[in-house]
């Protein structure tokens, strides 16, 4: 009977830990999400901001985090509903569309999901909404444009 009872419980315990190892981490949906689609540089924003190419910027972040600030010109889609969203934007399957979200991940879970449903040039914002900041870049919300400014980075020059 002891041993029935061992064998029952350790066969359950190798169950529940073959299960959780195949369970992925976030850092390994993150780096796995990046790697499989196509990004685009802080640098290469601002660029193509500068000489007003025409593409969509779609902030996929959620509505507070749109509303306390975003990048000017971006339109808000949460990640959710960002596929049943998009086409009353543009339906051409060849739109250039960047997306972004705080640190990259989301919007490049977002390329794929669009890149599933037929659009072909999606990109998403390396390092995100962070790094734009970061850079010190100008963001906006309802007051008009904020300009952010890291003390730390300039304490240091």
């Amino acid at each position: 009977m002891y041993l029935k009872k061992t064998s029952i419980l350790l066969i359950a315990i190798f169950a529940c830990t073959t299960a959780f190892s195949q369970i992925k981490s976030i850092n390994q949906i993150s780096t796995e999400a990046k790697s499989q689609v196509e990004q685009i540089s802080v640098d290469e924003l601002k660029m193509k901001n500068d000489l007003e190419d025409k593409f969509l910027l779609i902030d996929v972040r959620t509505e507070k985090e749109f509303l306390a600030a975003h990048i000017e010109g971006a339109i808000w889609i949460p990640r959710g509903k960002l596929e049943f969203i998009i086409q009353s934007f543009t339906k051409n399957p060849e739109s250039e569309i960047i997306l972004y979200c705080r640190t990259g991940t989301r919007s490049a879970l977002s390329v794929t999901a669009l890149n599933n449903i037929g659009y072909e040039r999606v990109k998403y914002l390396d390092d995100g909404f962070k790094k734009w900041v970061e850079d010190g870049n100008s963001v906006f919300n309802m007051h008009g444009e904020i300009k952010v400014v890291n003390f730390e980075k300039k304490e240091k020059e």
